[in-house]
């Protein structure tokens, strides 16, 4: 059982800096190419990101809202990147997004 907890921490801490790591990203692209993205999504992927990060104490702890947290943060930032590579801003998010919603999809399943 500490092998998958030490996965699903591991893995939860990968997808919370990734979406932290992508808003400067984001931000930059807003104000200088059509098609970006808008600013509420680049709040909800922040807000994501911190949700993510500061479940990780809990979910340690085997805390039952902090697991719901992180699953609830997960499944939404799978609808919007989902959406975002669909209908997204561009060529240049869409690798990053890609390999995220594998994790993610990965993370949900086990």
């Amino acid at each position: 059982m500490k092998y998958g907890k030490n996965a699903l921490l591991a893995s939860l801490l990968i997808l919370g800096i990734g979406d932290l790591a992508m808003v400067p990203f984001m931000i930059a692209a807003n104000h200088r190419t059509a098609g970006t993205p808008p600013v509420p999504a680049i709040a909800l992927g922040a807000l994501i990101g911190l949700a993510t990060l500061a479940s990780l104490p809990g979910v340690r702890q085997d805390r039952r809202w902090a697991f719901r947290v992180s699953m609830i943060c997960r499944a939404v930032d799978a609808v919007s990147s989902a959406l975002g590579i669909l209908a997204g801003p561009g060529v240049g998010l869409r690798p990053k997004r890609r390999a995220q919603n594998r994790l993610i999809f990965a993370h949900l399943s086990a």
